[in-house]
């Protein structure tokens, strides 16, 4: 018994220093001054919430014809300018041949039926 112990670590120690010399010697070879450089630490921080921040609202406002182009893509016929200029342009138009007032806002686009 033990002579099977002699004999493993006669065959496990050499084995084992070769690996750990070699390892080493690598890793100098990388580094040759020191395995240890504070400079290569990365710092691991939570990653921070996503924070949605709506984009600035420009104060350029449509012209009233780009205002009168959103409506008729909209989907409405035979439109017409009622007012612009205010803080909301209004036009008369047409859907599924009912007479209808649409509101745009001049500032961001959208539409809505007044």
């Amino acid at each position: 018994m033990f002579s099977k112990l002699l004999l493993a670590s006669v065959v496990l120690i050499p084995l084992g220093v070769a690996s750990l010399s070699a390892s080493t010697m690598a890793e100098d070879m990388w580094n040759p001054n020191s395995s240890y450089n504070p400079k290569y630490d990365i710092k691991i921080y939570p990653k921070a919430p996503v924070r949605h921040i709506q984009a600035p609202m420009h104060h350029a406002m449509l012209s009233c014809q780009a205002a009168g182009r959103i409506v008729r893509h909209d989907g409405f016929h035979n439109v017409q300018v009622r007012e612009c200029g205010g803080r909301v342009d209004m036009f008369r138009a047409e859907r599924h041949g009912h007479p209808v007032l649409v509101d745009v806002n001049p500032r961001n686009g959208h539409a809505w039926v007044a």
